[in-house]
This record gives C-alpha cells, structure tokens and sequence, in this order.
C-alpha cells in the first residue's frame, strides 16, 4: 500500500468517527431538546390550572360571604372545598412557599364556615391572591429558565 491509499483510509476513518459523534451528539440533543420541552408544556398546564382553580376558590367564596346574593349554599360548599382539595394537592408539601397558599386557603375556608366579617375574609381572599400571584409568577420565571436549558 502506497501513502496516498494510507491517506485516503485515515481521511476515511476519521470521517467515520467525525460522522459518528455528531450523530451522537444530534441524538442526545434531540432527546433533551424534547425532555425540556415536555417538562415546559407540563409546567405551563399546572401554572394555568392553579391559576383557574384559585381564581375560582376567591369567586366561589366571595359568593358564600355575600348575604345578599341568593344561592343554593350547598352548592356553593361542595364546589369550595372540592377547589380547596385541588389547590392544595397542586403544591407540593415540602416547599414553605407551597405551603403560606395552603395555609392562607385553610384559613379562609375556616373564616366562611365561621361566618368572619366580611373585611377580614376580603383582607384573606386578597392574600391569597397576592400569594399565588407571586408564586405563580417565580414559577413563570423557572419555566423561562428551563426553556432556555439553564438548570433552575
């Protein structure tokens, strides 16, 4: 064999390895690419879905305490505290931010029940508007992040 065959051959096995570790390259980042994207789509869901179940919760209450509104207070209950178990099983229990929502959802549902004036349970409702709004907020900002590939 001549070196300019011995050329050819290594310009062709260094092609092959080339070649080879790019496709494993585009392989890993294809997978990754959509591992974030489907964490991203989820998160967007449940940042929505909290968002819909504590915006119904303030509505949902706000209505109970309202004495001159008719409404059929069964009703009313039954959906609030169905709301009330959803929140809560939207956060997870180890996180203290997670758990100042939980807290602020108890304690207007303890305030409904216990007929608390009126200023105080809007003094509660508005908290806990406010404290999902800054939460869910931090979690919009983490979704930002992890849609960019930077670990959160």
């Amino acid at each position: 064999m001549d070196s300019k065959d011995q050329i050819a051959l290594v310009g062709i096995a260094v092609t092959l390895v080339v070649s080879v570790a790019n496709l494993a390259y585009s392989l890993w980042s294809n997978k990754r690419t959509a591992f974030v994207n489907t964490v991203t789509a989820s998160r967007l869901k449940w940042i929505d879905s909290l968002r819909d179940k504590v915006s119904e919760f303030i509505a949902v209450t706000s209505r109970l305490a309202d004495k001159g509104l008719p409404c059929d207070k069964g009703t009313l209950l039954l959906q609030r505290d169905t709301l009330l178990h959803e929140i809560v099983l939207h956060l997870n229990p180890n996180d203290a931010e997670d758990q100042k929502i939980k807290v602020a959802v108890d304690q207007v549902r303890v305030d409904t029940d216990t007929n608390a004036s009126p200023g105080k349970l809007s003094d509660e409702l508005t908290q806990l508007r406010n404290a999902t709004s800054n939460y869910l907020k931090k979690e919009w900002n983490r979704v930002k992040k992890e849609s960019t590939g930077t670990p959160s």
